[in-house]
């Protein structure tokens, strides 16, 4: 008998192979990766409130069927508004045949509009830096978002099919809605300071819907992701510009004992905190890119992509971006890709050695004089003071916007960020509403695991594995950073595990980008 006989039939190994059918057959495999009737949402389609829903769609969605079979009549079928459109880009049309900006609008779908939000740095800080467009910076992700929910219906009934993809998260994220508008008007104390708090919960969780409708093909799914990876390479490349040019930076940014720490890189984003979330959400993208890609030329090529963004996460000097890519990484090799693992052991021995200042800033974290400072005027100040916050409104909380986050620091005077997201919930929303936000989080979650789960193609249960990964990083950084007051972080942790949430419905066609 030959040793790897002996070792595949060894006891050893049979012994996992029974614990890993055991895994697999368990109810909390069940709980945690959903089932097919799960997946396909029976329950709710034939419930009650499913049905009612369902007839009130129809009959708002009726005169739009109608309205669009009116336009189809009238101008035969394209890409977006008909033939028409491809009738005045190809000369046809007396009025404005060959027109350059008709076939570009030709080409366009709502679907287009994902490429904004997946450059969502570029777009912020090019309007923030534009003269003339810097009024529409604080305002661009909305007007966008409100297109594509007033457009995508349209341009469906203009194709006529009326559609919507059912996500087991869709129910979820409308019960947390209903909870947020519940305390919203019970504890509102100063409406404008409450309407700008409940927004930083409540509008980004809409482009969950955006992401799981408007994905639509395999070769979309790529192109969006490759523009992502090449997108985070370019801000990669430039935090190391900024590392090896000693860019500037507040004192706040350091403690007086972190002598050893010259510089954190920021890039365009501004914040090396935020930038780290961005590499934490990217870097097992980028990963699982490596790892998938069937040819030699795009493994080195998603490897250029990946080395730059984690030279640039080490760079922000972010002690909580590098604990949550910690465990972003745990998560990836326990899920897909155990190589996963001694990457990360292989990182934590040789980076400190390799880079000045990281053993330093680390232990620093654990020293008494860290805690006695933090205890003093830092995070354990402030998370103490949340608390206490939250001691005197138990149940509802302060109000949306009261405490904690950017909104209370314009509005409230003396209010600092806790810098520990759950906690500023807990002070503004109370028992009710932080509960109410952790379920959802969970059924997030398990959403995300049951489409890794359904996903058969290599690729996309790779990008699968890695969309998870990064999420769930964002999720604990959110533990020492306020990270979903972040527009842009919010835009991205939502639309994409709305894009996670379609692939097990992708096709193999061509779909335009």
């Amino acid at each position: 008998m030959s040793l790897a006989r002996a070792w595949q039939e060894s006891a050893i190994v049979r012994c996992a192979a029974f614990l890993r059918r055991a895994a697999a057959n368990s109810a909390l495999n069940r709980l945690l990766f959903g089932t097919d009737a799960y997946a396909r949402q029976h329950a709710l389609r034939e419930s009650l409130f499913g049905r009612c829903t369902a007839a009130v769609v129809r009959a708002m969605a009726r005169p739009l069927e109608q309205a669009g079979e009116a336009v189809r009549r009238a101008l035969p079928e394209s890409r977006l508004l008909g033939k028409p459109a491809r009738a005045l880009a190809s000369g046809k049309h007396p009025v404005l045949s060959g027109s350059a900006v008709v076939r570009a609008l030709a080409g366009l779908r709502v679907e287009s509009c994902l490429w904004l939000v997946f450059f969502y740095p570029l777009m912020d800080y090019g309007l923030r830096n534009t003269p003339g467009l810097a009024l529409w910076a604080p305002w661009w992700d909305e007007v966008l978002l409100l297109f594509v929910v007033l457009a995508w219906p349209l341009q469906m009934a203009v194709r006529g099919r009326l559609t919507w993809r059912l996500t087991p998260l869709d129910l979820p994220i409308l019960l947390y809605l209903a909870v947020a508008a519940f305390l919203f008007f019970v504890r509102s104390p100063a409406l404008n300071v409450a309407v700008e708090g409940v927004r930083v919960y409540a509008e980004y969780m809409l482009w969950f819907f955006v992401g799981a409708n408007l994905i639509s093909s395999r070769r979309q799914v790529n192109a969006l992701f490759t523009g992502l990876t090449v997108l985070g390479m370019l801000l990669g490349i430039h935090g190391v510009y900024q590392y090896v040019i000693g860019a500037p930076i507040p004192e706040a940014w350091l403690d007086a004992a972190e002598a050893t720490v010259k510089t954190r890189v920021y890039s365009i984003v501004g914040s090396p905190n935020v930038l780290g979330s961005f590499f934490v959400l990217l870097l097992p993208i980028a990963a699982s890119q490596i790892l998938t890609s069937s040819s030699r030329p795009a493994r080195y090529f998603y490897l250029a992509c990946l080395v730059p963004m984690a030279l640039s996460l080490i760079f922000t000097y972010s002690r909580g971006a590098w604990m949550a890519m910690a465990g972003a990484l745990v998560l990836y090799g326990l899920l897909y890709n155990w190589r996963a693992l001694l990457a990360l052991a292989l990182a934590v021995y040789t980076v400190p050695r390799v880079v000045p200042g990281i053993a330093s800033r680390i232990s620093y974290l654990f020293s008494p004089a860290y805690l006695m400072s933090s205890a003093r005027a830092g995070r354990v100040a402030r998370w103490n003071k949340a608390i206490e916050v939250w001691q005197n409104f138990p149940l509802t909380g302060a109000g949306f916007g009261r405490y904690g986050g950017a909104v209370a620091a314009r509005h409230i005077p003396g209010s600092n960020y806790v810098d520990n997201f759950y906690l500023k919930t807990l002070a503004e929303t109370g028992i009710v509403g932080l509960t109410a936000l952790l379920l959802l989080f969970l059924a997030g979650l398990r959403c995300a695991l049951n489409s890794y789960r359904r996903v058969t193609d290599p690729a996309l249960r790779g990008l699968a594995a890695g969309i998870i990964a990064g999420l769930c990083g964002v999720l604990l950084h959110n533990v020492v950073e306020n990270i979903f007051e972040v527009p842009m972080m919010a835009c991205y942790f939502w639309l994409l595990l709305g894009s996670l949430a379609a692939l097990p419905h992708l096709t193999a066609e061509d779909s335009p980008v």
